[in-house]
């Protein structure tokens, strides 16, 4: 099974918000559009299914700045068992606090998420943010 591609992704959202949706400079995985005079920003960050049976992907700092400078922050996490979590990110943040931030050379500063199931959860943090996969054939 192959993985969600971005474009179908990005498309279904343009539908859902009446806008369209550019890259954002420098960033491949992350779209910026105006719909309805509220600027939004959706990031599509993909995982394989680990052996461990759930999936995982980080954030980055300037990832979640941007996400957080919009009206409207979809987040839509691309699985590669052909499932896509459509997330409002404005929820999600809720959970991403700096005293469970990361560091690495690779990455920088950036938070780590787990998906399975119904949940996402982002590591350091015990709650769980529920989130319902759709199906997406690409």
């Amino acid at each position: 099974m192959s993985s969600p591609d971005k474009k179908i992704v990005v498309n279904k959202l343009k539908q859902k918000y009446g806008c369209s949706l550019s890259t954002i400079k420098g960033k491949q995985i992350m779209y910026q559009g105006v719909s309805g005079e509220k600027r939004i920003v959706v990031c599509t960050p993909y995982s394989k299914i680990h052996t461990i049976g759930k999936g995982w992907f980080d954030l980055t700092i300037k990832q979640v700045e941007l996400l957080d400078d919009a009206d409207i922050a979809v987040l839509a996490v691309r699985l590669e068992d052909g499932n896509v979590y459509y997330v409002d990110f404005k929820e999600l943040r809720k959970m991403i606090t700096p005293d469970i931030q990361l560091v690495n050379s690779r990455e920088g500063e950036h938070w780590k998420f787990y998906i399975w199931g119904n949940n996402i959860q982002v590591r350091g943090c015990l709650d769980k943010f529920q989130a319902v996969p759709e199906r997406l054939i690409s």
